[in-house]
């Protein structure tokens, strides 16, 4: 797994996130997020582009729903977007658009990530 921050404009942070997300991608106890963004990682508003992730499996989701409450908690918001085939079957199967804000495109991340702060 590899995690880039893109365009950051003091509002809104750009993360793309490649390659597989899975088990052995992620150490336990890691916080992938909170090493690439810093401290206040989970105060900002960031978007996930997830188009080059080629696997997620159950740690991966777990990461995820991870990231999200955490985000919620410390007065950020994370939103993904893009997201691969894979991906996006492993999304709607599992339902998770019921938890996690997901966007299908780019810009429609950054208005659903930005919109919360109006």
């Amino acid at each position: 797994m590899k995690m880039t921050v893109g365009a950051s404009d003091g509002e809104l942070v750009r993360v793309t996130l490649s390659g597989p997300v899975t088990q052995r991608e992620l150490a336990p106890m890691s916080e992938p997020l909170l090493d690439l963004l810093g401290p206040t990682a989970y105060g900002k508003r960031v978007t996930l582009d997830l188009n080059d992730v080629s696997y997620l499996d159950s740690s991966g989701v777990g990461w995820l729903l991870a990231c999200h409450k955490r985000m919620r908690q410390g007065g950020g918001k994370l939103v993904l977007h893009s997201y691969s085939p894979i991906v996006s079957n492993v999304l709607r199967v599992l339902k998770l658009e019921r938890v996690l804000d997901l966007a299908e495109n780019a810009l429609a991340a950054e208005k659903t990530a930005l919109g919360a702060s109006a």
